[in-house]
């Protein structure tokens, strides 16, 4: 079995195939672009964050 087929050039409607297989193969260009600019997105973003360190206030010990 063939993962990919090329239509057969003696098919009358070989031409849409061919269009088929062109607008198919920009869609998965263009996806595979915007997820690689997705991802540097998130790589410069992740730089972590700085958080002043506090101590709690000491709240009074009760003993009943």
């Amino acid at each position: 079995m063939d993962i990919f087929t090329v239509p057969d050039p003696n098919d009358p409607n070989m031409g849409y195939a061919y269009l088929v297989m062109i607008l198919v193969f920009i869609a998965a260009s263009f996806s595979v672009y915007r997820l690689k600019k997705a991802s540097k997105r998130t790589k410069t973003k992740s730089e972590p964050k700085a958080y002043d360190m506090y101590e709690p206030e000491s709240k009074p010990d009760r003993k009943d």
